[in-house]
């Protein structure tokens, strides 16, 4: 069985972010009802953690991070439930809501942000169904390469990362020099 349980990350151009100016802005996207498919219930500050995971914008299936893990500050889409579905279409979509809330969040002019489209991280947050080996690292590429190539044109180059005692996860550097909105738009 092959995990759906999903984390997209897309890093920002700059380094220093007021995560503080974000807490209003994930707020407004529970009342706006910004991302209409999915019901958001709650933002949580985890600002004052070193590299943690900032602000969360918390939601029944999915939670929309602006971490600070490692150094390098992103938006982090993690999927809590499965997904029901294709396999593919399981990583695609969860491509597509990443891009989308970075789009969104790019349109917010208070926050100041700007994301990169040269590099993602793809992390599966269920060990037993996807461990951080090479059998997971086989199976799952081809449909990275097909998700990466679909949003941001090119031929990816994968990373497998970290060990068998973390998540799988894979950098993927994908060549493209383009916008958020240019991911977007190329799917």
């Amino acid at each position: 069985m092959r995990a759906t349980k999903f984390q997209v990350k897309l890093y920002t151009r700059a380094g220093d972010i007021d995560l503080e100016k974000l807490i209003p802005v994930f707020h407004e996207w529970i009342r706006a009802k910004r991302i209409s498919d999915e019901l958001l219930i709650d933002v949580a500050d985890y600002a004052h953690v070193p590299q943690g995971p900032g602000v969360v914008l918390i939601g029944h299936q999915s939670d929309y991070y602006l971490d600070v893990a490692d150094d390098r500050p992103g938006l982090l889409y993690s999927r809590k439930r499965g997904f029901d579905g294709d396999f593919q279409a399981g990583i695609d979509d969860a491509f597509q809501r990443a891009l989308t809330a970075c789009e969104l969040l790019e349109a917010e002019r208070s926050l100041d942000l700007e994301f990169a489209t040269d590099e993602v991280l793809f992390r599966v947050q269920d060990r037993l169904n996807a461990p951080n080996e090479e059998a997971t690292y086989a199976d799952y590429r081809p449909a990275l390469e097909q998700a990466s190539s679909a949003f941001f044109g090119g031929v990816p180059s994968l990373q497998r990362l970290g060990s068998k005692r973390e998540p799988f996860a894979v950098r993927i550097r994908t060549g493209a020099s383009g916008s958020v909105a240019d991911a977007l738009a190329q799917h």
